[in-house]
């Protein structure tokens, strides 16, 4: 009977103490993430919630799609036999699919053809629902992006003809 004690007693400490290693080690491996904010327009956009914070890979920072093209003004629509998502504004759309690091980009602009492939530094991913894009994304849509200092910036550039 004291055996069973023993072992019992010596099972919980083991036990209460890989547990309380793994979240010291979660809570360190979270600590050496950098967290971003993410500014579109000069406008914060809400990432209180973590599924649509950026975050870095590879050296890459990766924003929530739909959130950031939406503030940008462009419409997002999921295409369903090809299982993707378009991105588009009045001169241009991309299509993008989860896991590739291609983005076809379509369009024209009176006689400039704006047709291309863009090959993206890391694959577009999804996790929980929210598809991520590399920051680099919205550059072929004429947006001016800025990672510094833990946060994403991403304009649109103007211009004008005087």
């Amino acid at each position: 009977m004291k055996k069973w004690i023993l072992f019992a007693t010596a099972l919980c400490v083991v036990t209460v103490a890989g547990a309380l290693y793994a979240s010291a080690t979660k809570v360190s491996a979270a600590a050496a993430a950098p967290a971003y904010t993410l500014t579109v327009n000069g406008k914060e956009i809400q990432t209180s919630k973590t599924e649509l914070m950026p975050f870095e890979q590879k050296g890459t920072v990766l924003v929530p799609l739909r959130a950031t093209a939406e503030s940008l003004g462009y419409k997002v629509s999921w295409l369903v036999a090809e299982k993707a998502i378009r991105v588009e504004d009045s001169i241009q759309s991309v299509i993008v699919k989860d896991g590739s690091t291609l983005a076809k980009f379509t369009g024209k602009l009176k006689v400039i053809n704006l047709t291309q492939d863009v090959e993206l530094p890391v694959p577009v991913q999804s996790r929980k629902g929210i598809t991520y894009v590399p920051a680099s994304f919205f550059e072929p849509f004429f947006n001016e992006v800025i990672v510094k200092e833990g946060n994403v910036s991403i304009s649109a550039q103007m211009s004008s003809i005087q």
